[in-house]
């Protein structure tokens, strides 16, 4: 079966990121087997709702941080 972009470009990030973070290839396969369901799209998957969520919660104090500037001054 033919994988399609998007799930190579998932499961090169989310490999290289468990690759980074534990640095022990039995580390690594315990990780992915436990909380990926041993697939390295999953981890990447969740690498970019982890990137996501962050920029989400930078945004939003971003506004808060604004209105609250522009209410003061």
């Amino acid at each position: 079966m033919a994988r399609s972009f998007t799930d190579t470009i998932l499961s090169q990030s989310g490999k290289l990121y468990l690759q980074l973070r534990l640095r022990d290839k039995a580390k690594v396969e315990r990780e992915l087997t436990i909380k990926y369901e041993g697939q390295y799209r999953n981890a990447g998957l969740m690498l970019l709702f982890d990137i996501l969520m962050a920029l989400g919660v930078v945004a939003i104090v971003g506004l808060v941080a604004t209105a609250l500037y522009l209410i003061a001054a």
